[in-house]
């Protein structure tokens, strides 16, 4: 099984042409079954030409299956192999997996790193790391957490790539490491997990807009709040437009276990906002409602901006374009970096887009709140219009 019928399809091609290669193979073959949908070679066991002398499955059958729900349903298998574990959904991996338990079979699976969103495999490596079962066994070739990506430590390439010099040249690699977004670098070439794989940010222009940043007073400032939903984390992000018309951009973070109290976090907010002075704090409802009036009783400018809003849908096209023509410049926060890379991009019912999140525990609150703050930053202000009578 792998994650396309056709990869699954084509490894079944190359093994039948093995067979068919070498006499000793070729000889123990009783049928091969290209029809399309029912491919299967079926081999006669060791014992060949002699009778079995002992109980023995005569015929051995090798075939592929789709990694859909249905596809491996009614089946069983002595081996299980599965190809690229990282991009098998859920439902594929269960419908699956039963097919060994009543043959006392095994179950093989390779696999690069994957994402977040590469649950059956995380939850794999998860409990291989946990060393909570003992018919369990995990062999991975990874470059270590924390090596340089660009350029790449050779040493990070020797551990990923273990055939390196025997398959692989070290030149491929580095020509990669020059060509390919980072994300897949890491992935594809160094074996190592990312937040996410389909984030719509290029991140490849966020970490080129990395300054040595501290916000400045006077500056023209916008803010953008979200929460996370049990409360305990807050986000405040703040967009000040440069002489150079750039958008600088930076974050304040707060954690409280148990839910942060909303007068204390209103009361931090709103110092900020009084030295700052930010002509729209923009807030979703649904995560910081329950802050803004604190904050409107403080003379803040507070602005609704659902997520589920057109509005909101807007304002990620707007930090987008801002993003892809190098406008948004950052002081390089971890914070902000993680949760744009764990955004999904889901279709707005108005034929438009908004992030989402990849995964329930995968926070993007920072991105909303940056979403937010440049989506009102970018958009014209009403200018204040002087009358005398």
């Amino acid at each position: 099984m792998a994650q396309t019928r056709q990869l699954a399809l084509d490894t079944f091609k190359q093994t039948v042409d093995l067979a068919e290669s070498l006499d000793w193979t070729r000889k123990r073959i009783k049928r091969v079954s290209r029809t399309n949908g029912q491919e299967e070679l079926e081999v006669y066991c060791h014992h060949y030409p002699k009778s079995c002398t002992e109980k023995c499955q005569r015929i051995r059958k090798y075939s592929i299956r789709a990694a859909t729900s249905e596809g491996s349903r009614g089946s069983t298998a002595n081996l299980l192999y599965v190809d690229e574990l990282r991009e098998i959904s859920e439902e594929a991996w269960q419908a699956a997996v039963p097919l060994t338990r009543t043959t006392a079979g095994q179950t093989w699976v390779t696999s690069n790193a994957g994402s977040e969103a590469s649950t059956v495999l995380n939850s794999l490596r998860t409990r291989a790391l946990m060393n909570n079962s003992p018919r369990m066994g995990w062999y991975e070739w990874s470059a270590a957490e924390g090596s340089q990506v660009n350029p790449p430590d050779i040493k990070a390439i020797q551990q990923a790539n273990p055939a390196l010099g025997h398959l692989i040249g070290i030149d491929s690699i580095l020509d990669s490491a020059k060509f390919d977004t980072k994300e897949a670098f890491m992935t594809e070439s160094l074996c190592m997990w990312v937040s996410s794989m389909t984030s719509p940010w290029n991140m490849e222009k966020w970490n080129r807009g990395e300054r040595v940043l501290t916000m400045q007073d006077g500056l023209p400032t916008y803010m953008g709040l979200d929460l996370s939903f049990n409360r305990e984390k807050a986000f405040l992000v703040s967009v000040q437009i440069t002489p150079e018309e750039e958008l600088a951009v930076f974050v304040h973070e707060w954690h409280k276990d148990g839910g942060i109290n909303d007068v204390a976090l209103a009361s931090e907010i709103a110092t900020l906002a009084r030295r700052f002075n930010p002509r729209i704090l923009a807030y979703d409802p649904n995560t910081a409602g329950f802050i803004a009036p604190h904050l409107a009783r403080a003379q803040v400018n507070t602005v609704p901006t659902a997520w589920s809003s057109a509005n909101f849908a807007i304002a990620c096209d707007q930090t987008l374009n801002a993003l892809n023509n190098e406008m948004i410049i950052h002081a390089g926060q971890a914070v902000m970096h993680e949760h744009l890379v764990a955004c999904a991009r889901r279709p707005a019912g108005d034929g438009g887009w908004r992030i989402a999140r990849r995964a329930a525990t995968s926070p993007i609150s920072a991105a909303v709140a940056l979403v937010m703050a440049v989506g009102h930053a970018t958009t014209p202000q009403p200018e204040s219009v002087i009358m005398s009578v």
